[in-house]
């Protein structure tokens, strides 16, 4: 049903330094909107892919693809007999989208979910904020989002056994977690239940090139406060990342080098999050101490696993 994340809608009211941190750190293309309401972020051919609204408080929107009109109707007919009301988008909502058509719903968070089809193409090639050699999209959606939630059995049933999202790993320390995908990435979302309150955890964006991860996290080791968890790698979907606070609070995923899942893939119980690194300062005392005996039990087990390139997955993403 669901094909990809297409794209995401944030609210805030800080849209200065987030369109400086878009173009000028991550290397989006900026393309702001008429009367100060906003801006397009683009990070391919595509219209846009993450659209900033100027609001007096933060809130991110997911906009999940379908593959046309008639699938956006069946998705509808699903989520309500689910027991998931759906509204219809308004014309001036997708038009500023660039979507053909949509509609929204609410997740058992409270949190605004929309199913979209046609993102258009965008009318320019895609001009990077910085020299960057791009980004990886296509098939594979933007990237993912983790959601940290209250109501983590009724998340999972929304998403799993309404929309149709597969599991691909889950853990439960240092909390727990489940990571689900709709195509070949390894995961669309992420939902975790971690004993705090219902927010957005982040967004993932993978670069193509590791130089392009490794210049962003020059500079944000200019602004240390500004790292959310530090340089790492993840144990399930082998990205190389580390994660930027936005100017909302929440974080940015860059990352680097993501395997994809097949038909064969089999569902694993994590041990932890990550192979190394991924220092999470927001994690409590006693849970962040936990992690790290994670990863130390793991380097004396000597787990490792395989890099593998972009240039090595481009028929998932031609």
């Amino acid at each position: 049903m669901i094909h990809a994340l297409s794209y995401v809608v944030a609210f805030t009211p800080h849209l200065k330094p987030w369109t400086r941190m878009a173009a000028e750190q991550i290397g989006l293309q900026v393309e702001p909107l008429p009367l100060g309401q906003g801006a397009r972020l683009r990070m391919d051919d595509k219209y846009q892919r993450l659209l900033l609204l100027d609001a007096n408080q933060a809130d991110m929107i997911m906009g999940f693809e379908v593959a046309d009109a008639g699938a956006l109707e069946a998705a509808g007919g699903v989520l309500a007999d689910a027991g998931f009301p759906v509204r219809a988008g308004s014309r001036d909502e997708a038009e500023l989208r660039g979507v053909a058509d949509f509609l929204w719903f609410r997740d058992p968070d409270g949190r605004r979910v929309e199913v979209a089809w046609g993102l258009r193409a965008a009318a320019t090639p895609f001009q990077p904020g910085r020299p960057l050699g791009g980004f990886r999209t296509g098939e594979l959606g933007i990237g993912h989002v983790a959601l940290i939630t209250e109501h983590f059995e009724e998340m999972c049933r929304l998403y799993k056994a309404v929309l149709g999202f597969r599991v691909s790993d889950r853990a439960h320390a240092p909390f727990r977690v489940e990571f689900l995908h709709v195509n070949a990435r390894h995961h669309t979302l992420g939902i975790a239940h971690t004993g705090g309150p219902a927010k957005i955890y982040h967004l993932m964006l993978e670069y193509r090139d590791f130089d392009d991860l490794g210049r962003a996290y020059d500079m944000a080791l200019e602004n240390p406060e500004s790292i959310g968890v530090t340089l790492g790698r993840h144990i399930n979907d082998h990205v190389t990342s580390f994660y930027l606070k936005s100017p909302d609070g929440w974080m940015l995923e860059l990352g680097w080098a993501a395997r994809t899942v097949g038909p064969d893939w089999q569902v694993e119980e994590l041990e932890g999050m990550s192979l190394w690194g991924h220092d999470r300062t927001w994690l409590p005392p006693d849970k962040r101490e936990e992690a790290r005996q994670i990863l130390k039990s793991l380097a004396r087990k000597g787990v490792r696993v395989p890099v593998v390139t972009d240039s090595q997955n481009r028929t998932a993403n031609p």
